[in-house]
């Protein structure tokens, strides 16, 4: 750990300084990241910082949580990203793509993640394609946002827009009354709770 230039005890920013460091000039690399690298500030911002002036960070996949569900004990997996960088000069833009699963499937241990689930993410990278489920983000953005490097696709519609003010007040309204009822649950322990100790 003291072997890094920014110090750290989380060992995937560790793992991504020590590629950082081995990678020869016009070297390319292509890595998973947990999420939190992408988000976390402190150390975490400051080999963001040191990516983005120093290498071109080209290509960032958001991967939906269950794709390295294999990693966990709970079979769930952690939220990951692919970063594709080289080492040709500093960072102007960012290609991202989000990927989704196809509709009604979830990636597990038992459901895991297939080439074709891949097809679109490939056929767009080649030509940095703008969609759904891709943009390019200036890296002036990345840097006005403390370096986060968080997937955040300005493409992808709400549903909550679509939603009726009738509809989002009776949502509200029904989680309202199950906060209530848990409270009144909590009130309810605490006072036998108290009478014990009576």
């Amino acid at each position: 750990q003291q072997n890094f230039p920014i110090q750290s005890q989380a060992t995937e920013l560790l793992a991504l300084q020590h590629v950082m460091k081995k990678l020869k000039m016009g070297g390319r690399c292509g890595i998973v990241v947990p999420e939190g690298i992408l988000f976390r500030g402190d150390a975490f911002a400051q080999v963001k910082k040191e990516l983005l002036e120093n290498y071109n960070l080209h290509t960032i996949v958001s991967l939906p949580s269950g794709v390295f569900a294999n990693v966990t004990s709970s079979g769930q997996g952690p939220k990951t990203n692919l970063l594709f960088f080289d080492r040709t000069g500093p960072t102007k833009e960012i290609w991202y793509y989000e990927l989704t699963p196809p509709p009604g499937v979830k990636y597990t241990k038992a459901s895991p993640i297939k080439d074709e689930h891949l097809s679109d993410a490939y056929e767009k990278w080649k030509t940095r394609a703008v969609s759904e489920n891709s943009w390019i983000e200036p890296v002036e953005n990345i840097v006005k946002r403390g370096y986060d490097l968080t997937a955040k696709n300005p493409n992808r519609i709400d549903n909550y827009e679509h939603r009726s003010p009738e509809e989002l007040v009776a949502g509200v309204l029904a989680k309202e009354r199950r906060i209530t009822k848990i409270l009144e649950e909590v009130k309810t322990l605490l006072e036998s709770e108290k009478r014990k100790e009576v």
